[in-house]
């Protein structure tokens, strides 16, 4: 009797914890067009531009975008070349970059009606720029979008840059 209530207790135990195949069906969502993602390549040359930018290593940051690269830095557009001058502003005037580690970055990869395709890192960050004894965390929100071979091509960075000017007195 022992016998049998224990192939009876780990037939019910293996009877219900069968998924039910009936209720998965496959829905397709013709409005979706693209997904999000944690971890990437992209994503990681993003991590690498922020360590650039805190050790103005300027050489390694240009690696990471193509020649043709456009900023959008508040709605003023420069090239990669007018972005590193303006670093090298910074490391003249005596500041220190330091991103805060808590940040939030995530990825998306488009495929558009239109037939492009389009990957893209977007990054909320807190970086704090120090000059001597003063120091400002400035928030910044970030979209970088990336070429099939991994370069950068466009970045957009919105921010309040009222307290850097404040330091730059």
């Amino acid at each position: 009797m022992k016998k049998l209530s224990v192939i009876a207790v780990l037939a019910i135990a293996v009877f219900s914890c069968t998924p039910k195949v009936e209720n998965n069906v496959v829905v397709s969502d013709e409005h979706q067009f693209g997904v999000n993602y944690d971890s990437s390549a992209n994503i990681d040359a993003i991590k690498a531009t922020f360590k650039d930018m805190e050790t103005f290593d300027t050489v390694s940051y240009v690696t990471k975008y193509a020649d043709s690269a456009i900023f959008h830095d508040n709605n003023k557009i420069t090239t990669l070349a007018e972005n590193v001058a303006i670093q090298r502003q910074f490391i003249a005037a005596g500041f220190k970059l330091q991103v805060n580690p808590e940040r939030h970055i995530w990825g998306s990869h488009f495929n558009f009606k239109d037939g492009s395709i389009g990957d893209y890192v977007y990054s909320y960050i807190t970086v704090k720029f120090t000059k001597g004894d003063k120091s400002v965390d400035v928030v910044n929100f970030q979209a970088d979008k990336f070429n099939k071979d991994g370069k950068i091509i466009e970045e957009y960075i919105v921010y309040d840059q009222t307290g850097i000017l404040e330091l730059m007195k």
